[in-house]
């Protein structure tokens, strides 16, 4: 969680909660290694770096190994060697957009690449797409390259190389391709190309869950409810297990408002994965709606602990812990939580006075 996480998000809880950002987990999973699979395409990003051009680059978190493995020459000499206080930094600008303008002012950048699951380049994805000034110009299956404004955007013939790559390939294997790079254009709000592939996905191969899984994230980030429902329920009568559609399943739920069946379902799929950071997030979001405050306290808790053995700032995760405590009724826990959110000397003026102001109306409430 940033240092920049802005406050009137963090006063308005429902916020947290937007479909369509909550649709591209459900929606990532290839990226984690999920779906496991021969196809050197579908294994590693092999296409994907082959696009990055020289030049000053910025890359997500997920890209630097990659980028260590297979194009060092795209990195800094002192980053080659490991993660360095830059590539820390390039990894947290993924939710702080006002982080990554700071970073591109002292460098500016060329171009960036983000690698993997949308969902955990998300905040940044959407500052991109509203302000404009970088423009999508290449998309796959494994992620995406932007270039500065004022050159040519993306097109859907762009795809053509890409997919003549999978020519010889098996159906499966082609309706994969497919259904990652349809969910990544979704993400970017290419909503015409995305569908377009996606559909192909389910006709190259109908007894594929992640086609269908797909297709539900892409119903479910424009909240058409009904189309969502029918193509998760499809993905689950293929596989009652599919995690991609359990995950789906749980947010629909959620954007339908029936936060417990989205709680307990969520619950069972952090069972499974335990440590997943994302999950572990929207876990905590949906246990909020359902009033199951102890469980969000818990996720906080882990994924404070986690930013921390990372370096990462965790002042952003208080704020929403002291406000669990808060909402539990938890007055001494919830100062603590505020007091160490105070703790961060580098919080911005306006989170640290939301702190504060908190701190009094809790002691004036309970007489602490």
């Amino acid at each position: 969680m940033s240092r920049f996480f802005p406050v009137h998000l963090l006063r308005r809880r429902l916020s947290w909660l937007v479909v369509g950002g909550l649709a591209l987990v459900a929606a990532g999973w290839w990226g984690r290694g999920y779906f496991q699979t021969a196809h050197p395409l579908l294994a590693a990003p092999a296409l994907l770096l082959e696009q990055v051009p020289s030049g000053t680059l910025y890359y997500n978190g997920a890209a630097f190994e990659w980028l260590r493995v297979r194009r060092p020459d795209l990195l800094a000499p002192e980053d080659r060697g490991g993660a360095t206080k830059r590539s820390r930094a390039f990894a947290q600008a993924v939710l702080a957009p006002q982080l990554f303008r700071q970073l591109d002012r002292e460098q500016r950048f060329e171009a960036l690449l983000f690698v993997g699951d949308a969902s955990q380049y998300r905040t940044l994805l959407d500052h991109l797409v509203e302000t404009k000034d970088w423009s999508l110009s290449y998309v796959d299956n494994w992620g995406m390259i932007f270039r500065r404004g004022g050159g040519r955007a993306w097109k859907m013939e762009d795809l053509q190389p890409v997919r003549a790559r999978f020519a010889g390939s098996g159906a499966r294997d082609r309706a994969m391709f497919l259904a990652q790079t349809g969910v990544k254009l979704a993400a970017v709000r290419e909503f015409n190309a995305g569908r377009q592939l996606l559909d192909e996905a389910v006709q190259t191969d109908k007894d594929l869950p992640e086609a269908w899984s797909g297709l539900a994230s892409y119903h479910l980030q424009r909240a058409e409810y009904g189309e969502a429902s029918k193509a998760v329920d499809r993905a689950l009568e293929i596989d009652a297990e599919h995690l991609p559609a359990l995950a789906t399943k749980s947010l629909l739920l959620f954007g339908t408002r029936r936060f417990s069946e989205a709680y307990e379902l969520s619950g069972k799929i952090i069972a499974r994965l335990p440590d997943d950071p994302n999950l572990l997030f929207y876990h905590a979001k949906i246990s909020h709606e359902a009033h199951a405050y102890k469980a969000e306290i818990e996720a906080l808790q882990k994924l404070i602990v986690m930013a921390e053995d990372e370096e990462r700032p965790v002042s952003g995760y208080q704020l929403y812990l002291a406000q669990a405590y808060t909402a539990a009724g938890e007055a001494k826990p919830a100062i603590d939580a505020f007091m160490n959110v105070l703790n961060d000397p580098d919080l911005p003026q306006d989170q640290r006075n939301f702190a504060r102001e908190s701190i009094v109306r809790i002691k004036q409430r309970t007489g602490l």
